[in-house]
């Protein structure tokens, strides 16, 4: 292992300097004369070397000079091609390129461009019909030998997988934030070595590490599942007490790429892969697990991750829990675990999810807490109690989220969608209703549809609509009662609970007065359901069959989709499914948050002064191989 002493700077010339020995500064086929170069990079375009090289030979030989080319046919330009597999259109784009340099410079001649700043140079020559800011710049290196980096995909790739720059950055957005992150006098060599690198063992997949002159620097060798670098990467989210799923999913329908959950529950954790496949899933004691070690699996550095996500265990915060709803609880200290991820990851931005008890536990001194703890490692922090059932969820569900950033924007939470001066609720009637008929104690797993005469609601469409063809759901299970609890089943009519119930029937409760009103509750068709909660102590009614909800319906009014499979016995089914985020509601809470990202990405630039969001000068601070990052990091994706 390297020092860990070195500046990044130092790294950065480090791995230059072996990528130039190994490689030798190759000349890469560039041109010395600027038309020559432009139409060689034209002709490159999504064609492999040796033909596009053959296809420039061609015409430099049929063409004394490029404004010959000028004077002829298209199709005379395109028999010289065609052998490349190019066309009639890349002959005419080369045409128009020509063309356009005469008509701006008064002759096929590029020398006025040596008297320019490299900024105008650079706005001069991206002008010109099918030149970019990569070809512009490897003209200005190559023919005129200004100090710019040309960002192509290894460049981009090599930077990223080095830790110089983050992997939030768009190929797109780089253009503009890397050059700035490798000192001038290395640039060229920079640029022709990571091409060559990229060319013969750095490929975007599967690439031959063993041997790599820079592993020591790459976060790719260490990595379990590394993740394919993306030319427009997705936002990168990991769920930390992910359950069986439902933050992740709300995520992932808001756009997110959740790259990794971390579950204790072997059955939940076996729900969440058997829905989200893409996803390392960590089933472990998150209070044994490093956090960095956790982005090493996945070849992530620090300040990669968009948005961090945790629902940790809530029912020491419940108010209905009056036996382990005190400090003295040590599950109720979990919201630590998540503060020291926060704290190791540095994502943009974190949500955490909890019980509206959250809000009163010990006189709002973990609230107050876990505000502060963010606040002190450079989050903006706020929080609100949403309920579910204003974001279309059908169920009145009441939960805290504490939402916040690095990034120095405001918080903002999502508007509701439903209620008083919205859409109506979504009602239990329309959630359910085309579900199939059951019994108490219904144990056959997957069923038809129901046929109930109606026509499906939009909800249930939405909730159909990634299910399989052939009319069929899944976890029609339903727990199975003894006769006493059926007689009391009887006794109730919807919107009714334990109170309905007669006292003859009560006996074996000690006393019936302290039971909440979740107990016994039959739910309404025409209105949205109660909290679903822990199965056995709430005992939801269906609206008019003597029985328990089922796993289907119950998920259904939670908002996840009939092609959500629900692993384990019923007992672990039900539990995992009532623990839940609804993913409706956390989509909501995402898509604000992606919202306030794209806005954010539309401003940065090397020069913005938007609170943190400068491109900023890390190099002192950054150790090298294998640690966080080896140079300069936009402050925009991690502080």
């Amino acid at each position: 292992m390297k020092s860990q002493t070195a500046s990044g700077l130092e790294s950065i010339e480090r791995c230059v300097s072996m990528l130039s020995s190994q490689y030798g500064d190759p000349l890469l086929n560039n041109q010395r004369d600027p038309i020559d170069e432009l139409a060689l990079i034209l002709l490159s375009d999504r064609t492999d070397e040796p033909k596009y090289l053959a296809a420039f030979q061609r015409l430099k030989r049929r063409f004394c000079q490029w404004e010959d080319l000028l004077a002829t046919m298209p199709s005379d330009i395109e028999r010289e091609i065609r052998d490349a597999g190019m066309g009639r259109r890349r002959a005419e784009l080369l045409q128009q390129m020509l063309r356009a340099i005469y008509t701006r410079f008064g002759s096929l001649n590029l020398s006025a461009l040596a008297s320019m700043s490299a900024d105008d140079a650079e706005a001069e020559l991206v002008r010109l019909p099918s030149v970019g800011r990569k070809a512009a710049r490897c003209v200005l290196l190559y023919c005129f030998d200004f100090p710019l980096l040309p960002v192509d995909v290894h460049t981009y790739r090599l930077a990223i997988r080095l830790g110089i720059m983050s992997r939030r950055v768009s190929y797109e957005r780089s253009h503009s934030l890397l050059p700035p992150l490798i000192p001038a006098h290395l640039r060229r060599s920079f640029h022709v070595n990571a091409v060559a690198h990229g060319r013969a063992r750095c490929f975007a997949r599967n690439p031959h590490c063993s041997a790599c002159p820079i592993s020591d620097y790459c976060s790719h060798p260490s990595a379990v599942t590394p993740l394919p670098i993306e030319l427009r990467p997705r936002p990168l989210a990991i769920d930390l007490f992910a359950g069986a799923g439902g933050l992740s999913l709300g995520l992932m329908k808001a756009g997110y790429r959740v790259v990794q959950a971390v579950e204790k529950d072997p059955q939940a954790a076996a729900t969440y892969r058997h829905n989200h496949p893409g996803t390392d899933v960590i089933e472990d004691d998150i209070q044994k697990l490093d956090p960095i070690s956790c982005l090493k699996r996945l070849g992530l550095r620090r300040g990669d991750v968009s948005v961090l996500v945790a629902g940790p265990p809530c029912q020491g915060f419940s108010e209905s829990n009056r036996r382990t709803r005190t400090l003295a609880n040590p599950r109720n200290h979990l919201y630590q675990e998540f503060l020291r991820f926060l704290d190791a990851m540095r994502p943009a931005w974190f949500v955490l999810e909890n019980v509206a008890g959250l809000r009163t536990m010990a006189r709002g001194k973990i609230l107050r807490e876990i505000i502060d703890r963010c606040r002190s490692l450079g989050y903006d922090a706020d929080w609100k109690e949403l309920n579910a059932g204003d974001y279309g969820v059908p169920q009145f569900r009441r939960r805290i989220f504490v939402v916040g950033n690095c990034l120095g924007l405001p918080i903002r939470f999502p508007d509701p969608t439903h209620g008083v001066a919205h859409k109506p609720y979504v009602t239990v009637l329309q959630a359910i209703s085309d579900l199939p008929h059951l019994e108490s104690g219904a144990s056959v797993d997957y069923l038809s549809y129901g046929k109930n005469g109606r026509s499906l609601s939009g909800y249930q469409r939405a909730m159909r609509a990634s299910a399989n063809r052939d009319s069929g759901v899944q976890g029609n299970l339903v727990s199975r009662n003894n006769q006493l609890v059926l007689r009391r089943y009887s006794h109730i009519r919807p919107g009714q609970n334990w109170q309905a119930i007669p006292d003859d029937l009560l006996d074996n409760y000690k006393d019936s007065s302290r039971c909440h009103t979740g107990i016994y509750h039959r739910l309404e068709w025409r209105r949205p359901s109660k909290v679903i909660g822990n199965f056995r102590k709430n005992m939801l009614i269906h609206p008019e069959e003597n029985r328990g909800l089922s796993v289907r319906e119950a998920a259904r009014l939670q908002s996840f989709p009939d092609n959500y499979v629900f692993l384990g016995s019923i007992g672990f089914q039900q539990q995992q499914v009532a623990d839940s985020v609804p993913p409706l509601l956390a989509e909501a809470v995402a898509r604000d948050i992606r919202d306030a990202e794209r806005r954010v990405k539309s401003l940065c630039s090397p020069g913005c002064q938007m609170p943190r969001c400068q491109v900023m000068d890390r190099r002192k601070e950054l150790p090298t191989a294998r640690t966080s990052s080896i140079g300069f990091r936009c402050a925009l994706d991690g502080k």
